[in-house]
Formats: C-alpha cells, sequence, structure tokens
C-alpha cells in the first residue's frame, strides 16, 4: 500500500500537494490572498481528488499547519477506507489524458481535438476524445512518450 507523501509547491505561497503513489489527493495550503484581515493566514486543506464528486471529498481550515495536517489525516482515513483502486485508476486515467491533450494543443492540433477527428502520421484516423484512441497514437504525433 502506498503512503502518504506531501511536496511543497514552488508556483503559489505555502501549498503543499499530498499524493498516494502517483495520485495527487490533496493539498494543505496557508491562505494569502483573502482581503479580509481575519481570514489570512489561516490553513485550508482539502482531501479527495478528481473525478469523484465534490460531495465524496473533504475540505476544512486550521490555524495552522499543524493542526491543518492532522485534520486532513483524520479526513483521509474516512476517505481511504471508502476508495476502490477503480477510482484511483480512474484519477490516473484522467490526469494522463489531461496530459495527453495539452501535448496535442502545444503541436498544433487544437482545431482537430475540437472536431473529434485526427490524422496521425502513421496514416490512421482517430478520435482524440477517446482515451484509447489517443494513447495509441500520442508518440506519433508528438513524439513524446505518453503522458509525458
Amino acid at each position: 500500500m502506498p503512503e502518504l507523501t506531501r511536496h511543497r509547491t514552488s508556483d503559489r505561497h505555502e501549498t503543499w500537494t499530498i499524493r498516494y503513489g502517483d495520485v495527487d489527493v490533496g493539498t494543505i495550503a496557508q491562505q494569502d490572498w483573502d482581503p479580509n484581515p481575519e481570514r489570512s493566514g489561516v490553513w485550508q486543506w482539502s482531501c479527495g481528488f478528481y473525478p469523484l464528486h465534490r460531495d465524496q471529498c473533504f475540505r476544512g481550515v486550521a490555524p495552522d499547519f499543524e493542526t491543518a495536517r492532522a485534520a486532513f489525516d483524520a479526513a483521509w482515513n474516512v476517505f481511504l477506507a471508502k476508495r476502490t483502486e477503480a477510482e484511483f485508476e480512474a484519477s490516473r486515467r484522467e490526469k494522463q489524458w489531461t496530459a495527453n491533450k495539452y501535448a496535442l494543443w502545444d503541436a498544433g492540433y487544437t482545431e482537430q481535438i475540437r472536431r473529434g477527428e485526427m490524422h496521425c502520421p502513421c496514416g490512421k484516423t482517430f478520435n482524440p476524445r477517446f482515451h484509447e484512441q489517443t494513447m495509441a497514437h500520442i508518440s506519433h504525433i508528438t513524439g513524446r512518450a505518453p503522458g509525458t
């Protein structure tokens, strides 16, 4: 069973991403942008992952990092007990599909994605909206391995 790991992000002030193996399962972040001085500096936490519905996830606020971390850990124990491997796999697939979509955009195929039809250099036509079809051709089009 994977362990939770915490990684500080470089793009936001005091934000930590929490992963369970290779799946992003939450964040703990200091709220630094709220115009209300009473809420500024408060720590927010969230526990859950896409594509689960929001009502299956947990979130809250805490006065400091350690309290937020303890609240996340408690929520995680409840959350994990209700998850299936299929839900984790759906999250992995969604993340990979999104990475491939952006790779196709970067390669200049935005209009073909909108139309739902692409012509691969290998000679086949496929619908980029379908994960399996995209996975079969992404490396031909972008020159990158799937999901990178």
